[in-house]
């Protein structure tokens, strides 16, 4: 069971010459996340939601406190879904899959082909990337980062860059692949009906990077689009959304 733990964390971006003052991205965030959850971070741009998945990925450092992402009492394998697909185009779908896999054999393309199953594409494995749609190429990225049998699912607005359509279908095999898995996910967005859809737990954060609320979610899944327990948290969640504007605005602290 993988756990994520982050406490005081804090990043700062220096001044630049575009941008005269330094930044702050997070501002002492604490959580801790563990076992067989899906948990969406939302925010409003500058809320250091990418930062805090990049710097839990190990791909950014922080410029104070920690963050550990532990299995069993050791580091955790994580695995990445990012806004983009980031196929390489000179390789097949099969073969970006087994890109990320540290020894190549007839086991793991069957995984590969298994993955890709999973998210409806059992019959792409032999095309290339620019052989599919924006839609299918992203596909192929949640079924890449599952391969690595991750610890930690990190996602970064996967669905961000695509049609209202194709990102309800792909929350839908999202969905499906992760009650199957139950990985311990860290899911960032800006759209609240994902994350009401998707997750078991929302924390929402203010500019700045500081934690504006935590709210727990418990409904049935898989949760469809158009649910009316669906829609009644999400009017939840925006009025706290709208309340946060408020305080920021305003600045009061608090809910």
């Amino acid at each position: 069971m993988a756990t994520v733990l982050i406490e005081d964390l804090t990043k700062v971006y220096p001044p630049t010459i575009n941008n005269p003052k330094q930044v702050q991205a997070l501002g002492g965030l604490s959580m801790s996340i563990t076992g067989n959850v899906f948990v969406a971070v939302v925010g409003p741009s500058g809320s250091g939601k990418t930062t805090l998945l990049n710097i839990v990925a190990g791909v950014e450092l922080p410029t104070s406190g920690s963050v550990r992402a532990l299995q069993e009492g050791v580091p955790a394998r994580v695995g990445y879904v990012f806004q983009e697909p980031r196929l390489l185009p000179w390789r097949t779908v099969v073969d970006n899959m087994l890109y990320v896999q540290d020894r190549k054999s007839d086991r793991s393309r069957r995984e590969a082909e298994f993955y890709l199953q999973m998210v409806g594409l059992g019959d792409v494995a032999d095309l290339y990337p620019s052989q599919l749609s924006g839609g299918m190429q992203q596909r192929v990225g949640i079924a890449r980062a599952f391969l690595v049998n991750p610890d930690v699912l990190l996602l970064d607005e996967p669905f961000s860059h695509l049609d209202a359509l194709t990102g309800r279908s792909l929350r839908d095999y999202l969905q499906r692949i992760w009650l199957q898995s139950r990985k311990t996910a860290l899911f960032v967005t800006h759209d609240v009906t994902e994350a009401v859809e998707l997750a078991d737990r929302i924390v929402m954060l203010r500019p700045g990077g500081v934690t504006y609320d935590d709210i727990s979610i418990d409904l049935p899944r898989p949760r469809r689009h158009g649910d009316p327990a669906v829609r009644d948290i999400q009017d939840e969640v925006l009025r706290r959304f709208d309340a946060m504007g408020a305080a920021v605005r305003f600045g009061a602290e608090g809910v």
